[in-house]
């Protein structure tokens, strides 16, 4: 019988791990007067490229316009891995930075993950980094997926933490489990 310290609880990211917002990045920034990559898209490149008051702007757009923030799409191969991680009685949750709680709550409605596979229970909006560990400590998340290292670098209570790396553009994972897809990711969790 395998111990409690060994069962999997699996934590997610919302952006740039379940649903891909990058494309709504470049096409922002390009209003902007940015011509900028896809491959420029991801929070911690962006953020350099971006004048801050730009990247304010962005932000906004993306998390705090209703219209706008529908137009992210799910990762590929999302919703499979979640059914999977589910009909195991994996316990998971959602941990966001997402400001605009409501927003997001459409969004993942729009893309068939709120209630089917995220609701009140499970899902969990926070300000800070460091909240998201604090978070995670507290629900005894073993295994956290997120696309910043700037974030995982914070999540110091959680073992196993995974570097969502859909466009391959982090040649380096550091400590951190580099995962570019889904597929790649229910390597681990199933």
């Amino acid at each position: 019988m395998p111990r409690h310290v060994d069962k999997k609880i699996i934590g997610f990211d919302m952006d740039g791990v379940l649903v891909d917002n990058c494309p709504l990045k470049v096409a922002i920034a390009g209003k902007m007067g940015y011509n900028i990559k896809l491959a420029d898209a991801p929070s911690e490149i962006i953020k350099n490229i971006l004048k801050p008051e730009d990247l304010k702007v962005l932000q906004s757009a993306l998390y705090h316009d209703i219209k706008i923030s529908l137009g992210a799409k799910l990762m590929p191969n999302v919703s499979d891995l979640l059914r999977k991680i589910k009909s195991k009685n994996t316990p998971y949750y959602l941990i966001s930075r997402r400001s605009d709680p409501p927003i997001a709550i459409k969004l993942l409605c729009a893309r068939g993950l709120w209630p089917k596979y995220f609701n009140e229970a499970n899902a969990f909006f926070v300000v800070e980094p460091e909240e998201k560990n604090t978070k995670a400590k507290e629900l005894g998340v073993t295994h956290y997926v997120d696309d910043e290292t700037k974030i995982l670098n914070v999540l110091a209570d959680v073992p196993n933490r995974f570097l969502f790396d859909h466009l391959n553009v982090f040649p380096e994972a550091g400590h951190y489990t580099k995962v570019s897809s889904h597929k790649e990711l229910a390597k681990f969790f199933l």
